[in-house]
């Protein structure tokens, strides 16, 4: 009895759902024919009895679909601006981009449609260039400079915006967090690009640059991913001559083993701020924790925005036992390497001695 009643019961909801699909096909079914003709009818289509008229018009960046059919409507370019948009939305062609146009009253709807979705003015670019070893501030007064953007609004973007790549969780929350991470290149952008779109494309181009294998060579050494941008940075800013940087490396390596105090000169102009043709005694005392003529290990963080060059060297540094260097050649930036203290002095004595 039971299994009878549930038949029953079970016939009467396959029935309903049957109704219902049915007159949902019927209503689909008359309701497209109905649009059609409607379309067909309200549409702009040519006709050969009609004076056709060339119309220049103008689409203004950030005009919506709404406005251009009005535009559309008011230069006698199509008859109906609802149909209009329906059929653009419908057929996917809805897509209009801004620009000048020559349109003529003889054309359709659809090409109509399809001129303002693929001639439409070319967004233009300006490219900039960011050297390697630029610091953030460097960077937000050249692109102000190259009126890119604001330099404010640089700032702000480095500062107060977070982004979403795979090393950026790994850095330590500071002030000028990104610095060293943006990535020092040509770029081309669009002229409206924002502060936060410069940002972020320089990212991505250290997000390209920085492999795989960089993050398990870093682990292999034992360091951190910003502990070896810090000392890329480092690097970026000590060497002029190309070949010398995985020496350079090699001496920073030495002294964080030993452990020696890195008394980095690069590290004391960041603390102060501004660029010197030549420090002072008194400014290794400068107290900052980017100083490393006071402070052991690495600095607080990255003291610049390093080339790929230098990332390789402080990822792939030179064998040696070097712990000194200093400048021996003032014009071509070539240093003097040194195991001791002792041999080291010499050749700063032989310098000043040219030099003064």
């Amino acid at each position: 009895m039971n299994n009878k009643k549930n038949s029953i019961i079970m016939l009467h909801a396959v029935s309903k759902i049957v109704i219902v699909c049915a007159a949902i096909f019927i209503i689909y079914f008359v309701g497209t024919k109905v649009y059609d003709y409607s379309y067909k009818f309200m549409a702009k289509t040519p006709a050969e009895d009609v004076v056709v008229k060339t119309v220049d018009i103008k689409i203004p960046k950030g005009t919506s679909s709404k406005e251009i059919a009005k535009i559309l409507h008011d230069n006698e370019l199509i008859n109906n601006t609802y149909y209009f948009l329906v059929y653009t939305k419908l057929s996917g062609k809805d897509n209009f981009q801004y620009g000048n146009y020559t349109l003529n009253t003889g054309m359709t709807d659809e090409e109509i449609a399809r001129i303002l979705t693929t001639q439409g003015a070319k967004k233009e670019t300006i490219k900039f260039t960011i050297p390697e070893g630029y610091t953030v501030a460097q960077i937000a007064k050249k692109l102000s400079k190259e009126n890119i953007c604001k330099e404010s609004e640089f700032l702000d973007a480095v500062n107060n915006i977070a982004y979403d790549y795979k090393f950026t969780d790994k850095i330590p929350d500071r002030n000028l967090k990104l610095q060293g991470y943006l990535f020092p290149s040509t770029y081309e952008i669009y002229t409206d690009a924002t502060a936060k779109d410069i940002v972020s494309i320089m990212l991505k181009q250290f997000d390209k640059v920085f492999k795989d294998e960089y993050y398990d060579r870093a682990e292999e050494l034992g360091y951190s991913i910003d502990d070896i941008i810090t000392i890329a940075s480092i690097i970026e800013r000590e060497v002029r001559v190309d070949e010398e940087r995985e020496m350079v490396a090699s001496v920073i390596y030495n002294r964080l083993d030993k452990p020696m105090k890195l008394q980095m000169c690069s590290t004391v102009m960041y603390a102060l701020g501004k660029p010197r043709e030549r420090l002072l005694l008194s400014d290794l005392d400068i107290k900052s924790p980017y100083n490393t003529y006071l402070n052991s290990g690495l600095p607080a963080g990255p003291i610049a925005n390093p080339g790929e060059r230098s990332i390789e060297a402080a990822l792939y540094p030179a064998e040696s036992d070097y712990l000194y260097f200093s400048l021996r050649n003032a014009e071509t930036g070539e240093h003097e390497f040194n195991e001791n203290l002792e041999a080291h002095n010499k050749v700063k004595g032989k310098l000043q001695k040219e030099f003064y």
